[in-house]
């Protein structure tokens, strides 16, 4: 039997067909590709407004929260959605379907975000608005991390925070946030007091002493129709 030759030319030949297969084969659009997540939570945070609905493109976030529509001073917990795809987000009267305020907005993969429903200040012409910020949530298992938001729309100045040690103090206008501070220590002497700064007479004061390590919390700090300081304590994680 007469043995085949195999010459160089014919295995360029070959590498050449495999390396065009590769190419094409890369230039092809691949459309079952993996759809990443994004979790996002609702806040209500306007006391004189009625009872809310929120769609997200048009569907109700219930669908996905498996909560009813959002009171005043309640919020959802934190469901998923479709990770940096452009959402349009809108409120809507839970018994007339009227729209009072609607934003476009985009969440990054593997983020987590507070969208707040609230309004600037409490003149009856005021429209409200969403106040959009991405969550810290990653633990840190040698201390709690506390964030503060002020949403007091009904308040007649900023508000000062500090705790009992005197080693933090901060001040916050309406739609201020605050960095994430690490309490270190959990014990009752963490007390946080609160009072508007134009009001220095009236503190109002919270003891958490249920600040646990590895959890990360956020405060939000609202006011009554009455324009009195209130205060809300959530978990981030």
């Amino acid at each position: 039997m007469k043995k085949r030759s195999f010459s160089t030319s014919t295995a360029i030949k070959i590498l050449f067909s495999l390396f065009a297969v590769v190419l094409v084969s890369a230039c092809i659009k691949n459309d079952n590709f993996i759809i990443g997540d994004a979790k996002v939570r609702i806040f209500n945070t306007i006391v004189s407004d009625t009872t809310r609905n929120f769609f997200f493109n048009n569907a109700l976030f219930n669908s996905q929260s498996g909560v009813s529509a959002l009171a005043t001073a309640t919020n959802s917990s934190y469901f998923v959605v479709q990770a940096d795809k452009e959402y349009l987000i809108d409120s809507r009267n839970s018994i007339t379907g009227t729209t009072s305020v609607s934003a476009k907005s985009t969440f990054a993969l593997g983020k987590n975000y507070s969208i707040y429903y609230t309004k600037k200040n409490d003149l009856p012409a005021t429209k409200p608005e969403f106040l959009i910020f991405p969550d810290l949530v990653r633990q840190d298992t040698t201390k709690a991390q506390v964030m503060f938001i002020n949403l007091g729309y009904t308040l007649g100045s900023k508000v000062m925070i500090k705790n009992k040690d005197n080693t933090y103090a901060t001040t916050l206008a309406y739609g201020e946030k605050s960095d994430y501070v690490s309490i270190s220590n959990l014990k009752p002497v963490s007390t946080l007091f609160f009072n508007l700064a134009d009001s220095t007479g009236v503190v109002d004061s919270i003891n958490y002493t249920n600040f646990i390590k590895g959890k990360v919390y956020t405060i939000i700090l609202e006011g009554a129709k009455n324009g009195k300081l209130k205060q809300r304590l959530v978990a981030n994680n």
